[in-house]
């Protein structure tokens, strides 16, 4: 059961002391790990915001397409933003839309060479910081398992 699955009404334990400061250590991580990730992604001529929809766009139902609308929902944003995005990746190439043959109304987002090769360095470099403090976010899901 989730905090959200809770009856209404019903006491919630506490937490304790340890239970708060892992929680801030965690926050403080992602803080770190999302300031890394702005500045990577920076430094590799893109936005986080583009980097995010690189990996949605590359993963999503095995990197055949996607939607602009499944785009916006993957990413939590509105659609007429994730029009936008993908209007400023495909003005850098990064990817490219086609008519969906099903429905010519729906416009499909597809990543291209150059999208691949700009997502692969930025993978590759989240993906060593990941490597190399995995520790903090392991002790982090081992004490919250520990402590229910």
């Amino acid at each position: 059961m989730t905090l959200c699955d809770q009856p209404q009404g019903t006491p919630r334990k506490a937490p304790s002391e340890d239970d708060l400061a892992t929680l801030a250590q965690f926050r403080t991580a992602l803080r770190r790990f999302i300031a890394f990730s702005e500045q990577v992604a920076a430094d590799h001529g893109v936005t986080v915001q583009w980097y995010q929809a690189l990996l949605v766009v590359r993963t999503y139902r095995g990197a055949k397409h996607i939607s602009v609308g499944e785009l916006a929902e993957q990413l939590m944003i509105r659609d007429h933003s994730a029009a936008e995005l993908v209007s400023r990746l495909a003005q850098a190439k990064l990817v490219r839309r086609k008519t969906d043959p099903t429905d010519r109304r729906r416009s499909l987002v597809v990543i291209t060479r150059a999208g691949e090769r700009r997502l692969s360095e930025l993978a590759a470099v989240h993906l060593k910081k990941l490597r190399d403090t995995r520790g903090v976010f392991m002790n982090f899901f081992r004490t919250a398992a520990e402590s229910q």
